[in-house]
């Protein structure tokens, strides 16, 4: 686990608060995933977490808390901070890491890095007070952020859409994992073509070559922008394909054939045909039309940069009026012939 992908993930968090789609619950189980992934960390890597998850952790519910801990029970060495703050909090929260040995002796040090402070060292200042001891919070508002059209705002959709698109591809396949958990859709919020014909009309475009064809039946099917699907099918990691096919309903045989013949580049690798099949099994639904909505969504950037066309392309030529007016020749007045010396 890197830094910088925390990092990233924490901005995830705050675009996703701007947009009314409450991402909490999703970033702190993808932090806690890629967390417990590595048996070691270094001191930096294990402030980073405490300070990202002890901020989260501050505005999410009693199942996402508890899953947490669970994750952290499993770990050798959870970070000690998170560990008091969870065994603070409710008793089926606290349950699972009541009898951690992290908690009953000193973390092992960290070869390279400082090592970690025992449960007993931290200070009461920075961890969580019990929780009998807190003020009731105050009930979290998810009041979405909408255009005009009542959908998710196009300039957050175009933030979101950039993320993902440039996220790795672990993060990728947690976020789409958890989407449906942040933001559940409700039942007819997005509305996609599933007919079986789209299915077959994708798998002719890709075993035939035609990308154009595709792009567009992807365009018309997902009711997106076409150069959002000129995304989909360029994209080399093949996580968008599978959130596209998953909402479109296309039948699992399909999409291994679309899988090695969309791109090439995904195609190539057996490996990667698989992984991409597998979370097309593990993912929900519902996380891929949260995924899809968001791609809706830029159809206003798509309205706002369309521009007048004229019905025929020289109407605007032949309505123009000359900006300098065309010299004539006086009546009467002789044809002067000028001939033109090559040297």
């Amino acid at each position: 686990m890197k830094v910088a992908d925390l990092s990233s993930l924490n901005g995830l968090a705050d675009l996703g608060l701007r947009s009314g789609v409450d991402m909490r619950p999703t970033l702190i189980r993808v932090l806690t995933d890629l967390y417990v992934q590595k048996l070691i960390h270094t001191a930096d890597e294990e402030r980073h977490y405490t300070e990202l998850a002890l901020r989260l952790l501050d505005g999410v519910d009693t199942p996402t808390r508890a899953a947490v801990a669970a994750r952290l029970a499993k770990h050798l060495a959870p970070p000690p901070r998170v560990i008091q703050y969870l065994v603070n909090d409710l008793p089926e929260i606290a349950a699972p890491l009541r009898g951690h040995a992290s908690l009953q002796r000193p973390a092992a040090p960290v070869q390279g890095a400082e090592p970690a402070r025992p449960a007993a060292a931290v200070q009461p200042t920075e961890i969580a007070a019990p929780i009998g001891a807190l003020p009731p919070a105050e009930p979290i508002e998810h009041t979405p952020v909408t255009d005009r059209h009542g959908g998710i705002d196009t300039a957050i959709a175009g933030e979101l859409n950039d993320f993902f698109f440039t996220a790795g591809e672990s993060e990728r396949r947690l976020i789409l994992l958890n989407l449906d958990v942040a933001a559940p859709m409700s039942p007819g919020q997005v509305i996609v073509l599933r007919d079986p014909s789209v299915g077959a009309r994708l798998e002719a475009a890709a075993l035939s070559n035609q990308h154009d064809d595709l792009i567009k039946q992807f365009a018309e099917a997902l009711r997106i922008p076409r150069e959002q699907a000129r995304r989909i099918v360029r994209d080399e990691r093949g996580e968008v394909l599978v959130v596209a096919v998953k909402a479109l309903g296309i039948p699992r045989d399909v999409v291994y054939r679309l899988l090695m013949f969309v791109n090439p580049v995904i195609g190539h690798s057996v490996e990667r045909v698989h992984a991409l099949a597998t979370l097309f099994d593990e993912m929900t639904v519902q996380a891929a039309e949260g995924m899809v909505a968001i791609w809706q969504a830029l159809r206003g950037d798509a309205r706002s940069a369309a521009k007048h066309q004229p019905l025929h392309w020289n109407d605007e030529r032949s309505r123009a009026r000359p900006a300098v007016p065309v010299a004539r020749r006086p009546l009467g007045t002789p044809r002067i012939n000028v001939r033109r010396e090559v040297s």
